[in-house]
């Protein structure tokens, strides 16, 4: 009886941690999403004005020849097309922003419907617990379930954490790839600029898009890696700093794209990656160190736990 109702407790513990997560987790992406939504909206009506500059430069109208008179069209054209470029570049970042998130919460949905019921079996398993302990037969004692529900929740917390570090690591993958992207990119940058020719400046477009598709998936890791550090921050008022990375990947991936495909700042964009690498993996060794102190702390409990029921045998 005692093993299956702490069994079932770890496992109702675990689940009533993940109903408040796959909620808050709901609730932030509903609102992200919300954002999203509408910076798409402002950015098409953008797209649309940027578009009709270029346009408007390229008909022969009276704009038209003023720039031709004073030797300036060209030049003014080019800023106009990069401004429709950095527009369309920015619209197709939060397209797919969007539709990532709208599979997150999917799938958070589809997770949280089987553990509904989690409080409703939590309080079961209180009053099956407090009907033990009267029971003067019964091994159970107040030591002994406060031993069994430190150790769920010592599991739980070890279970967010694992969550978390996961989560960075994948973060951490993503953003190696795209540094690899980047690097690839800035070397053909390199070369074309001492007349690579055209197949060089193909292959430099070439990683130019690898390194794009390679940044949004970071970008969308990084944000899953922010969830799991409030998730960890706020159900267990957790020492890890996580202030400045919760705001980072936003201004880093705001002009990130637009700056080294408009303006040619691939290397900057490379040591700026290069600085993010370090701090996520510098969290993710704090995050390891912590898990490592409740990995123990959790054996320690457990031994306790066994002497008391060895002793009550």
């Amino acid at each position: 009886m005692f093993t299956d109702l702490n069994q079932e407790l770890l496992e109702v513990k675990d689940n009533l941690r993940k109903k408040a997560k796959y909620e808050e987790h709901i609730e932030r992406l509903n609102t992200y999403l919300s954002e999203e939504k509408r910076k798409k909206y402002q950015l098409e009506s953008l797209l649309e004005k940027e578009e009709e500059d270029v346009a408007r430069l390229e008909r022969f109208t009276l704009t038209s020849v003023f720039y031709s008179m004073i030797g300036k069209k060209m030049e003014k054209l080019d800023q106009e097309q990069k401004e429709v470029l950095a527009a369309k570049l920015k619209y197709t970042e939060v397209i797919e922003t969007i539709e990532d998130v709208e599979r997150e919460l999917s799938e958070f949905r589809t997770l949280l419907a089987p553990i509904a019921d989690a409080p409703i079996r939590y309080q079961t398993i209180i009053r099956e617990k407090e009907k033990l302990i009267k029971d003067s037969n019964s091994i159970w004692s107040e030591k002994l379930y406060d031993l069994a529900d430190k150790e769920a929740d010592l599991q739980t917390n070890l279970n967010e954490y694992n969550e978390a570090i996961g989560a960075g690591e994948l973060a951490v993958g993503a953003l190696e790839r795209a540094l690899s992207s980047l690097d690839s990119a800035k070397g053909w940058s390199t070369f074309d600029m001492f007349g690579g020719g055209m197949v060089s400046t193909a292959m430099k477009h070439s990683r130019l898009d690898d390194a794009k598709k390679h940044i949004h998936q970071a970008q969308n890791k990084l944000r899953v890696f922010q969830d799991e550090l409030l998730d960890i921050k706020h159900h267990f008022d957790s020492t890890i700093e996580v202030g400045g990375m919760l705001t980072f990947a936003d201004y880093f991936f705001d002009g990130l794209i637009v700056d080294w495909m408009v303006h040619g700042k691939i290397t900057q964009s490379y040591d700026q990656t290069s600085q993010i690498i370090g701090r996520v993996s510098r969290l993710l060794g704090s995050l390891i160190d912590q898990r490592g102190q409740m990995e123990e702390e959790l054996l320690s409990v457990k031994e306790e736990k066994k002497n008391l029921l060895e002793s009550s045998s």
